[in-house]
């Protein structure tokens, strides 16, 4: 599961300027520019994302979680290994994007107590989790465009603290994830190579009074 994540849209990371400076002329005097969240990410906020476009990579503000019918809870999560059974996920498998992040927060159980990991790849000051995105429509009938962030299995290193973690690109693997297309067959052959738990070591920081 991934609850929560963070990106600072304010780091001096030429990866990070770039979407922000996108999202910035794109939107330019839309009050849904105020609402981008930079910091620790919550479930139902607005984060800076990247789509395709035209076989592009396209800056995109997009909400976390896709509403259920009541239109109140989210689901802010798919399993990778189920996608192209679920019909809600299926049904957007075209609808693929890449969620930019610093890092990711999981809660160890202890008993009854919590205790909150800050958690990402080593030597790597930015990376992008699989995500899906769809339109729908919120209390109001306002539309926005929001995703899921994709799990799978957690890496060795993580295995104590929880029993899935998000699923990390790696380099190579990003354009596929964003670009290729194919029939369900040849999908699930290429999500099953790419959408797996990161081996490229891991670390995890005990965040202390929070």
């Amino acid at each position: 599961m991934c609850g929560r994540y963070f990106l600072n849209l304010d780091e001096n990371i030429e990866e990070i300027k770039k979407i922000l400076d996108e999202i910035s002329q794109k939107y330019e005097g839309s009050p849904i520019l105020r609402k981008v969240k930079s910091g620790e990410i919550f479930p139902t906020e607005f984060a800076a994302s990247i789509i395709q476009k035209d076989f592009q990579r396209e800056a995109e503000i997009l909400r976390w979680g896709l509403p259920l019918q009541n239109k109140k809870e989210v689901i802010i999560n798919a399993r990778a290994e189920t996608i192209l059974e679920k019909p809600l996920f299926s049904s957007i498998i075209s609808n693929r994007c890449l969620i930019p992040a610093q890092g990711f927060f999981e809660w160890k159980k202890d008993g009854s107590k919590k205790q909150k990991f800050f958690i990402k790849p080593k030597d790597c000051n930015i990376f992008y989790m699989a995500g899906l995105y769809k339109r729908v429509e919120l209390e109001g009938g306002i539309l926005v465009d929001s995703f899921v962030i994709l799990t799978t299995e957690p890496a060795e290193e993580i295995k104590h603290i929880h029993n899935r973690m998000p699923v990390i690109l790696k380099k190579e693997h990003e354009d596929l994830w964003l670009f290729e297309s194919g029939s369900p067959k040849a999908l699930k052959s290429l999500f099953s190579q790419i959408l797996r738990p990161w081996e490229d070591g891991i670390e995890a920081v005990e965040v202390k009074n929070n």
